[in-house]
């Protein structure tokens, strides 16, 4: 009893000393503040304190000064780029893309493709997402603009760098907080000292996962790239400069035309071709019908005739 009543008594006064000075606590502001094993007051010295607020006082000092002197290629990227392609050949295209995809150690996250059908066959279009790693980035948008007409080319990068070292720094003054408490569990003689120190553990491993499983997602981010990729087949690639003078485009403009002309006259004599069949089923009735009517009107002409020439006998 006495004990317990020495620890209450001494957890009462650090909480008060460290809010009278600031103390640094090894959880994030915006968190609900999780108390430094010093707090319990379960040992005499200062080591494992002092070590905490190092690891703390180094996360926003020493760390970010060292990130502002770091070369760009040492940063934290996040790599995205949205690409729209036109292609004649859209089957070999789709062959090419997934074999440059495996070539450098990617892979197609999700993909579909529309605009063909059993019962017709239309210009198809599909969209891809792929992750490439980084390192090959500027290579593979080179390879896919190789064997497609880019029509559309965006490029979002994501400096993550901050963010990451925070993350980092955060998990060490964790750990450092962790390790303190697995001292402290040495140290504890009672029940009630064990499960006071196993529920500050399991809210201090709670963080370390969450914030490593932020750092592993951007990781992930990282060290590979996506690429949004949307291809069209077209019947032929379009001509047109970015600055087209007016003769450029009076020509563009009757090169489209004709073209449109003659497409159209393709498609109608490939839709009358196709219809025979329905043609001959609508024609047959039809001629039936007029056989009978022209029979019907000669046998009414004749027997007109006929009649006529009795009443003038």
């Amino acid at each position: 009893m006495k004990r317990t009543l020495i620890i209450i008594l001494t957890l009462a006064m650090a909480m008060m000393t460290l809010a009278g000075c600031g103390a640094t606590y090894a959880t994030d502001s915006a968190s609900n503040e999780t108390i430094s094993a010093a707090d319990f007051g379960w040992y005499d010295d200062y080591e494992v304190e002092d070590a905490i607020v190092e690891a703390t006082e180094s996360s926003s000092g020493s760390v970010y000064n060292d990130v502002d002197v770091e070369s760009a290629s040492s940063r934290k990227l996040i790599k995205n780029r949205t690409m729209d392609v036109q292609t004649v050949e859209y089957d070999q295209f789709i062959q090419d893309l997934k074999s440059y995809v495996s070539s450098y150690g990617g892979y197609i996250e999700s993909s579909s493709e529309s605009g063909n059908s059993y019962y017709s066959s239309s210009l198809r279009y599909a969209d891809f997402t792929i992750r490439i790693p980084a390192d090959y980035y500027d290579d593979f948008s080179e390879a896919v603009g190789n064997i497609a007409t880019v029509t559309y080319n965006y490029e979002y990068v994501n400096d993550v760098t901050s963010t990451y070292v925070d993350i980092e720094a955060r998990l060490t003054a964790l750990e450092t907080e962790r390790d303190s408490f697995l001292a402290l569990m040495e140290k504890a003689e009672t029940v009630e000292e064990i499960l006071q120190i196993q529920s500050y553990l399991t809210d201090v491993n709670y963080e370390i996962e969450s914030y490593q499983a932020r750092l592993n997602s951007y990781d992930d981010q990282i060290s590979y790239s996506t690429f949004y990729i949307y291809v069209s087949e077209v019947r032929r690639i379009s001509t047109e400069t970015s600055n087209p003078t007016v003769f450029e485009r009076i020509s563009s403009n009757l090169s489209d035309n004709f073209y449109d002309i003659g497409e159209g006259f393709k498609d109608a004599f490939v839709w009358i071709v196709s219809a025979i069949p329905y043609l001959v089923l609508v024609a047959v009735p039809i001629i039936i019908v007029v056989i009978i009517v022209r029979v019907a009107v000669k046998k009414g002409k004749k027997k007109k005739a006929v009649n006529s020439q009795e009443n003038n006998d």
